[in-house]
């Protein structure tokens, strides 16, 4: 029997584990945390199908100084960071070439655009409602100068044949009343969704997992050895034997991959979250507000604000202020909240340089060792298609899109 083992119980090691449960093969899912626990607990909750855009994007290396320079404002940057990382900063504001930023577009395009489809896919497959409030995405803009260069980007979304919405102020907030009246204007993306808790999305993945016959280990992976064309698992007491290993573990998967020969230049961009229990207002879908670098998603325990970009190590302490900033930026667009914010939280969003994730086959042994890590921002959205895509590889089949883009083997130029 083909023993199949999948490193990571987030949302892309849940959904990867079930997309390759067949007759005749043993899954065995490993994971430190519970599934799901980790930064897929803590996310927007937002299938973000209209998100085509890079991180990295042309003009970013001017506006970077005063991004980093305002204590409320969206990006943070440690210095041990810029010390540990430098080569990455490099790495990353070279991906804001046109040219890079353009073929970064297409490449999250292939992945989020399809993203329900793929979804609602595995969900019938195991037997699963959709549980995805369907009302689109709004983009909001408090500034006139922020809308107009919002305008400009979503030129990005036009070409990548995203369905969008110019809305001005009023109409905006015809969609969501909450909204400040002094917004002016916002794109709104009616084909994204929402989950209302994604704990609770894990929670039944995880259920299906089990019931159609995975095991779960929870553990420490400590080292990866090959032995032959089998990987072998430490750190756990079996110490499992891979006949095909998937490493889906986030950000704690440099680490793992480095020791079966691949170094990848991935980082860790933290994001905050909190919770308004009782916001004393009412959103019918995620307004994304990225002028402040937050996104304001109702859940069912209240509203979640989540979001800013921290980039900062695995080890170094919480930031809580990051968590009281997302509070107070949300009183300029949603003046009606009501506070204070509770159950602030952290998690790691693992990043490479060009926003892409790495997925498919190792290349030097394309049948037992496979990846699907370092989806940012964009780990909900793309788990279902990653899944998809490890599991058609697995079985020897054509994956339903081209993997080159996200190959662990790509350059990621300095210059």
């Amino acid at each position: 029997m083909t023993q199949r083992v999948v490193i990571g119980a987030g949302v892309v090691g849940l959904t990867t584990a079930l997309a390759l449960q067949r007759p005749g093969v043993t899954v065995t899912l490993i994971d430190r945390l519970a599934p799901g626990s980790g930064t897929s607990s803590g996310n927007a909750g937002i299938i973000a199908t209209s998100s085509v855009h890079p991180e990295a994007m042309p003009g970013l290396l001017a506006s970077l100084p005063a991004m980093l320079l305002s204590p409320q404002g969206p990006v943070r940057l440690r210095p041990s960071f810029l010390v540990q990382q430098f080569p990455w900063l490099l790495r990353f504001l070279a991906q804001a070439r046109p040219q890079r930023a353009e073929a970064a577009s297409i490449a999250t395009s292939a992945l989020s655009k399809p993203a329900l489809r793929f979804w609602d896919g595995l969900l019938q497959q195991v037997g699963l409602p959709s549980p995805f409030t369907r009302k689109g995405l709004l983009y909001a803009y408090g500034s006139p100068r922020g809308f107009a260069a919002a305008l400009k980007d979503n030129a990005y979304r036009a070409r990548r044949g995203i369905p969008f919405e110019i809305l001005d102020g009023d109409a905006a907030r015809a969609l969501e009343p909450a909204l400040a009246p002094s917004l002016a204007g916002a794109i709104y993306a009616p084909e994204a969704a929402h989950h209302p808790w994604p704990q609770t999305l894990s929670d039944q993945l995880f259920e299906r997992f089990r019931a159609r016959g995975g095991h779960f280990v929870q553990g420490a992976v400590t080292a990866l050895a090959r032995e032959g064309r089998q990987v072998r698992v430490h750190g756990l007491g079996a110490q499992p034997l891979a006949d095909q290993l998937f490493l889906c573990a986030g950000a704690y998967s440099a680490t793992l991959a480095k020791q079966l020969g691949w170094a990848v230049p991935l980082a860790t961009e933290r994001g905050y979250h909190i919770l308004h229990p009782d916001p004393g207002l009412e959103l019918t879908r995620t307004v994304l507000f990225p002028e402040l670098g937050f996104a304001a998603t109702p859940m069912a325990e209240g509203l979640r604000l989540a979001g800013t970009v921290e980039l900062a190590s695995l080890e170094a302490p919480p930031a809580w202020d990051r968590a009281e900033v997302l509070s107070r930026n949300a009183l300029k667009v949603l003046p009606r909240l009501r506070g204070p914010g509770v159950k602030p939280w952290l998690g790691f969003r693992p990043s490479l340089p060009d926003s892409l994730p790495v997925l498919g086959a190792a290349p030097d042994a394309p049948e037992g060792i496979f990846f699907a890590f370092g989806h940012g921002h964009l780990g909900l959205t793309q788990a279902a298609v990653s899944a998809a895509s490890l599991a058609a590889l697995a079985e020897g089949e054509a994956p339903p899109l081209d993997l080159a883009p996200y190959r662990i083997d790509r350059p990621f130029p300095l210059l």
